[in-house]
This record gives structure tokens, C-alpha cells and sequence, in this order.
């Protein structure tokens, strides 16, 4: 028969080997554990300095008309990610004659009472932002629970209720834009919401005092 210690120090050796193995692997796993933990933290951070810039923290909270929030903002044309202050500042009644002048006037005319929402911007994000489209997002609910129908004029300007964006939007820009709505007649304006960047489902919105 063979002899038997050798064979013992070989196993020995073999189980040294795997032991030695299996801590370095251990070791390494939890190196592993830690970057990723230490990584998850770090990415938990700056989603939270992201998310300081332009929370959208207000997306589904009903705020008082000149009371301002921070979005973020996902449109233009060059579709950067852009972080904006945004107030409704009014809501007040229009005139048929006041469109009829601009030559916007609808063909509902007997039926819709225009009312004219006055909001502002200020671009307090790091990028400019090129033909933002400020206003388009800026929507009105009656007190039916309705979404109201903005007057499309086109290249028409309402000189009561002036809504021309700007082309570009520099970094630090304030601007105030108005939006012309048609409100069923013997119907009031309720709310005022803006939805736009990740909370489209949950708008930011102001109520409208009567």
C-alpha cells in the first residue's frame, strides 16, 4: 500500500490552498459590497443635489396664484434638461373685442368667455434653453373639473394678453408670458396648472380666487 502521510500533506496542502482561495474571494466580495454600497450612496447624493436643483417637490400640491415653484423642464428644441422658477401670477377676464382686435376671435364667440393667465419664468438652471415653448405647458381646469381650450393665435398677439416666447432662454432670464383660455360660459376658472419634466401626471397647480 502506498504511504499515507504524503498523501495527508498534499491534502493539506490542497485544502490550505481553497481556504486561502476562499478568503481572498471573500475578501474581495465584500470590496464589492463596499464600492457598491459606497457608489449606491454616492448616486443617492446626486440624484439629491439633482433633484435641490429642480425638485418638482410641489407636483400634485395646489399653491396660491403668485406663489413660485421649481420644475424641471424637458422640451425646446434642443431638448436639454433645463430647471426653471415658475408663478402664476393672475387670472382675470378677457373680451371678445380685445380678440376681435387682434383678429384672433373664436368661432365660439356666444358660447366661451376668454380669460387670460399671466405666468412667469426664470431660468435657474445651468443651460440655456433654445426656443423653450415656456408657456405651452401652462393649462387651466374649470370649477366643472374640465381642462379649459387655449386659443391658438399663431403668430397673433393678443395686446391685452401678450404670450410670445422667447427664442432663447439664457441662464438667469426672467420673462412673463400670458395664455388666452376659453371658459364655458357661466363657468369659472379653478386652477392653474403647469406640467412639464417628470411630474406630467402630477402638475403643479394654483388656485384661482374668486
Amino acid at each position: 500500500m502506498p504511504n499515507r502521510p504524503p498523501r495527508t500533506t498534499t491534502t493539506r496542502s490542497r485544502s490550505a490552498l481553497a481556504c486561502a482561495l476562499g478568503i481572498a474571494l471573500l475578501g474581495l466580495a465584500i470590496a464589492g459590497c463596499e464600492d457598491d454600497t459606497a457608489a449606491s450612496g454616492s448616486g443617492r447624493r446626486q440624484s439629491a443635489t439633482r433633484a435641490d436643483l429642480a425638485t418638482d417637490g410641489d407636483g400634485g400640491k395646489t399653491l396660491r396664484l403668485g406663489e413660485p415653484t421649481s420644475v424641471t423642464y424637458k422640451s425646446g428644441s434642443d431638448h436639454l434638461r433645463g430647471a426653471l422658477r415658475v408663478t402664476a401670477m393672475s387670472v382675470r377676464k378677457g373680451t371678445h373685442a380685445e380678440l376681435k382686435k387682434a383678429g384672433a376671435e373664436p368661432s365660439d364667440i356666444r358660447t366661451t368667455q376668454p380669460y387670460y393667465v399671466t405666468m412667469t419664468f426664470e431660468n435657474v438652471g445651468e443651460s440655456s434653453l433654445h426656443y423653450p415653448f415656456l408657456n405651452t405647458p401652462t393649462g387651466l381646469e374649470d370649477t366643472g373639473g374640465v381642462d379649459d381650450q387655449p386659443l391658438i393665435t399663431g403668430d397673433t398677439e393678443v395686446a391685452a394678453c401678450p404670450g410670445k416666447d422667447p427664442d432663447d432662454f439664457a441662464v438667469g432670464a426672467k420673462v412673463s408670458l400670458c395664455k388666452v383660455f376659453l371658459v364655458p360660459n357661466g363657468i369659472r376658472p379653478s386652477v392653474v396648472t403647469y406640467s412639464t419634466g417628470d411630474d406630467t401626471k402630477r402638475p403643479v397647480s394654483w388656485k384661482v380666487k374668486h
